[in-house]
């Protein structure tokens, strides 16, 4: 294997300077994360210009041999745009008593992740609970009113409008009952080994027509090193199928939807428990639309929270149970800038 090609397709950014402070290697990860542009190739003060003390810090470096790691470190796009991310920079070693410095970035998973690891946990237990007896309280009576609606509208056909109007509200009702029920029951997962490649392009073919008609351009970003993956592929699917849905709601003037795969590595145990170790499977559904709205977003996975006005914010904790249920991570997030946001699935390689 190419180790270039493995840091080039690692989910971390990684960048590698000379004593001169000029680029000798910066992967796709890293150029995304300091918004430079792809292959970028300059000198450290040029590509640090909004971080300068990223550079101060390669100097003390190169001339003292002083590392230097931050955990928290204060991260400033060119559009200003803020975000936490940890940073780690050390000595390298060229060959021929050659030295450089390596700059390695990763996205902060810390106190704020943490707390809505936390917070998703309770809101998955309370809905288990509450759906457990409720959803059959409410449906065996449901059947009733439905059947009674029918005989009405039967029997008297100036009643049949109204009788028709119980009925679709009825069985509206019985859908939401149902969705609230499969969030709350244990189901076995049926897993087969499946290239997710397949599943994306299934759901993006499947929405050709929609993207085209809403002027939304499909971007394909895959890693085409990444193993066949054993998952519940239906189950799966229908993931991915609602982060799409979402996606392009979220953009009613067209825009750009992409699609991303690679590998990561698994996320802190303090961070995700429930995370199988070892290798994880990224998968990033991105948008180009507004964002998620902050009156939603202090309130993702909880049921009925959306900014839909037909919504019922079921699908979304729905998601994070088959994602859940299969060992992986569900990330929901703006964008840096402010445009867009980024639906992130980690599932276990192995």
């Amino acid at each position: 294997m190419n180790p270039i090609s493995v840091l080039t397709s690692f989910p971390h950014g990684i960048a590698v300077f000379g004593q001169d402070l000029k680029a000798a290697f910066i992967n796709p990860a890293f150029c995304e994360m300091f918004r430079l542009a792809p292959n970028a190739q300059s000198a450290a003060p040029e590509l640090f210009a909004h971080t300068p003390e990223i550079t101060a810090h390669l100097r003390k470096l190169l001339a003292e041999g002083q590392s230097y790691i931050n955990h928290d470190f204060a991260l400033e796009a060119p559009e200003g745009a803020k975000r936490t991310v940890a940073l780690f920079i050390h000595t390298i070693d060229f060959g021929e008593a050659q030295t450089g410095a390596c700059v390695i970035a990763q996205e902060n998973l810390g106190k704020r992740e943490l707390h809505r690891e936390f917070e998703k946990e309770e809101k998955m237990a309370a809905l288990s609970l509450i759906t457990a007896g409720l959803a059959h309280e409410i449906k065996n009576p449901l059947s009733g009113i439905r059947g009674a609606a029918q005989l009405i509208g039967k029997e008297n056909a100036e009643l049949a409008e109204y009788s028709n109007l119980i009925i679709a509200e009825t069985d509206r009702i019985n859908s939401l009952v149902s969705e609230l029920m499969d969030i709350g029951t244990e189901r076995k997962i049926k897993k087969s080994k499946i290239n997710i490649h397949r599943i994306l392009d299934d759901i993006l073919y499947l929405q050709e027509a929609g993207l085209a008609q809403r002027e939304i351009r499909a971007v394909r970003d895959y890693d085409p090193s990444l193993p066949p993956v054993m998952v519940d592929a239906d189950r799966l699917k229908q993931t991915f199928i609602n982060l799409v849905k979402n996606a392009v709601e979220a953009m009613p003037k067209g825009g750009d939807l992409k699609v991303r795969t690679r590998t990561a590595l698994d996320p802190a145990p303090t961070i995700a428990p429930q995370a199988k170790k070892g290798m994880m499977m990224s998968i990033e559904i991105v948008d180009s639309g507004n964002g998620i709205p902050p009156e939603v977003a202090k309130h993702l996975f909880t049921p009925f929270n959306t900014s839909k006005r037909q919504g019922t914010g079921l699908g979304l904790v729905l998601t994070l149970k088959i994602v859940r249920d299969h060992g992986g991570v569900l990330t929901l997030e703006n964008n840096p800038g402010g445009k867009g946001a980024t639906a992130r699935v980690l599932i276990p390689l192995r």
